[in-house]
């Protein structure tokens, strides 16, 4: 449903207008549906294609919201919120992982609609949104504490509970800017029975590139968790500095394979419990194919071996790339459908940084991939 969703003052200006054939546009007070998957004209299926596994209890719900044509400019969340229309859509994504890309597309629903604003044009620039969910570890993570990141084009606030029944922002990544890292200076702390409320709250401004990820990592050992901890690329900034946009599919650049060297991770559908919602309406009853417990471990000068599991029997095949080089390649297929997974690539360079990721695919034809992992070769 909306209403849950939406934090109350958010708004002080109300959307006009009227639904009508191919377009969605906002109208004022809207009344959110009784159940989001009864109104397929009204709910945006991941619109970004986070290329992750899917779970009917797991992901992000929240608003589109956007600025009509006669509006100003705002560079900045708050008076980006506080004047912005709220589309009539729920939006639900598996989690946030949208690197640097161009983006054009704009919003569907579920039916095939367009959602547009009032004056009737598509939402790829000086749209936001404002998404809800619950931070969790997933099965394969310590309990401990937690830095967490974003990279972000444009504005972005991360912001997890107070202790006071209010918010606080943790990750401020704020203003109109080329995709920029921003790290929390103060932990969070998690175990396998705590779920952390959270509000990511996104705009966008002009066109077209586009960026919203969500990192974190383990707090660096040695250092008091009251103290505040940077890594070398939090406040840089560049549309090519983290990704390649120029490439379809969009490929990572050097800094992001640096980052997940330093035990960077990008947060998965696993790390993010619905709040308040009992299913995603976007996801089939059939679970789909999903990767989990990825790793890298047996890293010699010439090799090193890929292991991870599927929740039904799949394949195996393991896809690498040098990245001083910045050469690709695939091994060979293993057909033998399996849910524990492990092969060996050979053949690689000493002394040298590799990206990882692993695929597996189903007898029906489900596809799914890991995220990428790094390491490095030994001398």
């Amino acid at each position: 449903m909306l209403s849950p969703f939406l934090i109350s003052g958010c708004l002080t200006e109300s959307g006009s207008g009227t639904e009508s054939g191919s377009t969605v546009v906002s109208n004022p007070d809207p009344t959110p549906p009784s159940s989001p998957q009864a109104d397929p004209e009204r709910t945006v299926c991941d619109p970004f294609k986070t290329n992750s596994p899917q779970a009917r209890d797991r992901g992000l719900v929240g608003n589109l919201f956007y600025l009509s044509d006669d509006q100003p400019r705002y560079g900045n969340i708050a008076d980006f919120m506080d004047n912005a229309h709220v589309a009539e859509a729920n939006i639900y994504l598996d989690r946030l992982f949208i690197p640097t890309r161009p983006f054009d597309r704009g919003f569907f629903t579920q039916s095939g609609t367009l959602v547009t604003n009032s004056d009737g044009n598509t939402l790829y620039e000086y749209f936001g949104m404002h998404m809800e969910s619950q931070l969790q570890l997933a099965a394969n993570e310590p309990a401990g504490y937690y830095q967490l990141a974003t990279l972000a084009d444009d504005g972005a606030l991360l912001k997890v509970p107070d202790g006071n029944g209010g918010w606080k922002i943790i990750v401020n990544n704020d203003g109109t800017h080329a995709t920029r890292m921003a790290c929390a200076t103060e932990p969070i702390y998690l175990d396998h029975n705590t779920k952390i409320p959270m509000i990511m709250q996104y705009y966008q401004g002009p066109r077209y590139h586009i960026s919203l990820v969500s990192m974190w990592r383990p707090w660096p050992d040695g250092v008091s968790n009251t103290n505040a901890v940077n890594d070398q690329y939090c406040g840089q900034s560049g549309n090519s500095l983290f990704f390649d946009s120029t490439k379809d599919p969009v490929e990572s650049q050097p800094a992001f394979s640096e980052l997940l060297s330093r035990d960077w991770k990008v947060l998965e559908n696993a790390n993010y419990s619905f709040p308040d919602q009992a299913v995603n309406p976007c996801v089939p009853t059939e679970q789909p194919l999903a990767i989990s417990n990825f790793t890298v471990s047996n890293i010699a000068r010439d090799r090193a071996t890929l292991n991870w599991t599927t929740n039904i029997p799949a394949t195996s095949q393991g896809w690498y790339k040098n990245i001083t080089t910045s050469v690709s390649a695939t091994t060979a297929l293993d057909s033998t459908l399996v849910q524990t997974h492990t092969l060996t690539i050979t053949g690689l360079a000493a002394n040298t940084l590799y990206n990882v990721k692993s695929l597996s695919t189903t007898p029906g034809g489900q596809n799914a991939v890991s995220d990428e992992r790094a390491f490095k070769t030994p001398r």
